[in-house]
């Protein structure tokens, strides 16, 4: 008699599963470190511009907080338009309330 030396159907299955588990790993892993070490809002300490916060609003379409000298910034990136929207003053004691009525009077006076 010839032995039989098919593995099952539910072996196989899992040595396929074990090796998918693997793969997928070995990928996240590399996404990680490719994704460290380009990272577009990576900035360098002693750099004038700093990218502090890039938020994705629509499809090509995102609001970015950068720091230029000491000084915040709200610009919002389009398709092909980047745009200041307002700039951002730092105080620490002002509440959410007041630090929005300050920017929405700075906008007033822009459109005069």
């Amino acid at each position: 008699m010839i032995p039989n030396n098919d593995p099952s159907l539910l072996s196989t299955g899992f040595n396929m599963l074990w090796g998918l588990f693997v793969v997928l790993g070995i990928l996240l892993i590399i996404y990680g470190l490719v994704r460290k070490k380009f990272s577009f809002a990576k900035s360098n300490s002693d750099s004038r511009i700093k990218i502090c916060e890039i938020r994705h609003i629509m499809p090509k379409k995102s609001l970015c907080l950068i720091e230029v000298d000491g000084r915040e910034y709200l610009i919002g990136i389009g398709n092909e338009t980047i745009s200041l929207l307002s700039p951002i003053e730092r105080c620490k004691t002002a509440s959410f309330s007041e630090t929005l009525t300050s920017a929405a009077g700075h906008n007033d006076k822009n459109k005069d």
